[in-house]
């Protein structure tokens, strides 16, 4: 049986054996968090600005086109150079409050991808001959999340690929049938470079070690 934790240990600390491959995670935190929050804060002031012109009767869109009282009732201008010339007072005076959500939803927005992509950095796939070992977050011992492919328990590997029509990217992964019978699905992450060199070494890894059988696992 795989211990993930005597894997990955060796694995970080090397060297490396040479029928091993290890397979860092890849992005920019940083960069996906910026961008990230500044797509939240743009969705949400449009939001906040399209319901602030067009909700109901207190909307500024209705409030900009009333007929001021000392204008004749007959005379009905769409528009008025009055209302303009009060409502960027208006809109400023409100400014605090109005931008105060966009800014909230950014920063958490900003905060949630930010982890998430370092979750991704912070992330290993180890290939042995014995089977996979997928390891989040390994630079926090307590925080560590594995994911196991034991070849011990695995009676075949079936690859699957789907490309979407409107997409040049085509989704890979892994039909796992285990001895107990159970059928689960591995899907390999593109974070950790070549798919198609990941793809290959398991599957070899995996024909290797059902046709000599069984030994020790790490």
């Amino acid at each position: 049986m795989l211990q993930p934790e005597a894997i990955l240990n060796q694995a970080l600390q090397g060297p490396l054996p040479e029928d091993w491959r290890m397979f860092n995670g890849q992005g920019r935190p940083l960069g996906l968090a910026i961008f990230s929050a500044l797509f939240a804060f743009i969705f949400v002031a449009l939001l906040q600005l399209a319901l602030l012109f067009f909700l109901g009767p207190f909307g500024v869109l209705s409030w900009l086109v009333t007929t001021p009282a000392h204008i004749p009732a007959g005379i009905q201008p769409a528009l008025h150079a009055t209302n303009w010339q009060n409502f960027v007072p208006s809109l400023l005076h409100l400014s605090m409050f109005f931008w105060l959500l966009p800014v909230l939803v950014a920063l958490l927005t900003a905060l949630l991808e930010y982890r998430r992509g370092h979750r991704v950095r912070t992330s290993v796939l180890i290939l042995t001959p014995e089977g996979v070992v997928q390891c989040m977050s390994y630079a926090s011992a307590s925080g560590r999340r594995f994911k196991i492919l034991d070849f011990a328990e695995v009676q075949k590997l079936a690859l699957h690929m789907r490309s979407n029509d409107d997409s040049s990217q085509a989704h890979i992964w892994l039909d796992v049938q285990r001895l107990n019978g159970r059928n689960d699905r591995w899907p390999i992450d593109s974070r950790y470079g070549s798919v198609e060199q990941i793809v290959q070494t398991i599957i070899e890894n995996h024909a290797l070690y059902a046709a000599r059988g069984p030994r020790a696992a790490l």
